[in-house]
């Protein structure tokens, strides 16, 4: 249970998070950083009561397939592999290495202005590295992310706490409305697409159901606790840096690249700042790991079904591991995060990558929702509230995110990420019409294989 559990902290990288996607979101709302955290934390655990729901009844190395097969059909099925192997692949290029890359800039300015190549040497190397781990097997790839990750929590969680006892008098419950961001809840709204990203990958326990003792009972377990702990460490992490930082200085904080490194820095001295800047960067470090392994997972699922992927994808290497599809996974993602980072900039390449992808995970979470409702009244087993009332008021809250993410757009180049989005969609009904013609056989049998 604590290595699955291992494999959706690590593709959610909490320490990454807070370096990352704090200044962002502080750059929208400022003083109400916090209200946005726990808000999309809320909608990012009903999305979890779904995946929770499903958990019980499916384990597969391509679970999101399977929920997809067991709830909606045969389309739904293929679109759930279409979408979450993009999602996989473009996570861990944008958010892992990308972001490794960026947040390095960040740490060795000089370095950076003096080399401006260098992000890609990098990006290689910790690509390689990945790969090798992933390839070595599943095992020691979470054991790697599971004790890095609970000592990056647990130095999350005590140095939060530190900072919220000596603010003192500048405890404020300001944070959590919308007061400091102008009392505008449509800004609110329009950063909650930024905010529920914020939890992203929690819900990455499922790929690897299917290598799970007794997946159906400690698949469940880990997904609660994991949302428990992730819960906690974010929005604790969020209200401490603020209220450490200044309330009414949030628009300060967001144009620094790393306040973050300030704020320790002032308060803990250089020793604790470096040692949260290591948490950082090893945090992007055991994500990338996570969303290789969620990848692969994929990847190997549907070659097993003889859908999308060749035969070679679905071997099984003597680290119990398909070998092949890691080996290849890691040169796509090599070719993905180049060609962002050089049309953009690692910095900006890697949010357009995030930015991209986080349709495809709402869109599926509100099929898993629709199937969810569909299968139980089906077998007679329909709950109001976990099987109606949760999938509903999830698909309304993501349905809002996806229209805030292209209206009002975002400037250039991120409001092209969800024409990115939209062709790869359409690309994918063509592919599957085009596969539903042509191998019938297979394409009937999506989403059929797992536990």
């Amino acid at each position: 249970m604590l290595h699955a559990l291992a494999q959706g902290l690590g593709t959610n990288g909490p320490a990454a998070v807070t370096a990352l996607f704090f200044v962002g979101i502080a750059s929208l709302v400022a003083g109400s950083t916090p209200l946005v955290v726990l808000l999309a934390f809320m909608v990012y655990s009903g999305m979890t009561v779904i995946v929770y729901e499903w958990s019980k009844i499916v384990a597969s190395s391509h679970s999101w397939v399977a929920i997809q097969r067991k709830g909606i059909g045969e389309w739904a099925a293929f679109f759930g592999g279409w979408g979450y192997w993009y999602y996989y692949m473009t996570g861990y290029a944008g958010f892992a290495i990308l972001g490794f890359s960026s947040f390095a800039y960040v740490l060795f300015p000089q370095v950076g202005q003096a080399y401006p190549w260098l992000w890609i040497p990098i990006s290689l190397a910790i690509i390689a590295e990945t790969t090798i781990l992933v390839y070595l097997g599943i095992k020691p790839s979470t054991s790697y992310v599971l004790y890095t990750g609970l000592a990056e929590v647990a130095f999350l969680i005590v140095t939060s706490i530190v900072l919220v006892v000596r603010a003192g008098p500048n405890n404020t419950l300001s944070p959590f409305t919308p007061a400091p961001a102008g009392g505008s809840w449509t800004t609110i709204l329009v950063s909650m697409v930024l905010g529920i990203a914020t939890f992203g990958g929690m819900n990455s326990v499922i790929p690897v159901a299917e290598e799970t003792k007794d997946p159906k009972k400690n698949v469940p377990r880990a997904l609660a606790i994991l949302a428990l702990i992730l819960g906690v460490t974010l929005i604790l992490s969020s209200y401490a840096q603020e209220v450490a930082f200044g309330v009414s200085k949030m628009s300060e904080y967001a144009s620094l690249p790393d306040p973050g490194i300030i704020i320790y820095s002032t308060y803990f001295g250089g020793a604790a700042a470096a040692l949260y800047a290591l948490f950082v960067l090893n945090s992007f470090n055991s994500s990338a790991v996570a969303f290789a392994n969620n990848a692969v997972r994929m990847s190997y699922g549907l070659a097993r079904e003889g859908v999308l992927f060749p035969q070679i994808f679905a071997r099984i290497n003597k680290h119990g591991v398909p070998g092949y599809s890691a080996i290849i996974s890691g040169v796509i993602n090599a070719a993905v995060a180049l060609a962002a980072g050089l049309l953009f900039g690692p910095l900006t390449g890697g949010i357009f990558l995030i930015v991209n992808n986080t349709v495809l995970n709402y869109l599926n979470h509100m099929l898993a929702g629709a199937g969810l409702i569909r299968y139980h009244r089906s077998k007679g087993t329909l709950r109001i509230v976990r099987h109606i009332v949760v999938p509903l008021a999830v698909s309304v809250a993501l349905a809002a995110a996806i229209l805030y993410e292209v209206y009002p757009a975002p400037s250039p180049p991120l409001n092209y990420a969800a024409y990115v989005t939209a062709a790869w969609i359409v690309l994918g009904f063509v592919v599957y019409g085009v596969l539903r013609r042509l191998r019938p056989s297979e394409i009937e049998k999506i989403g059929e294989s797992g536990l």
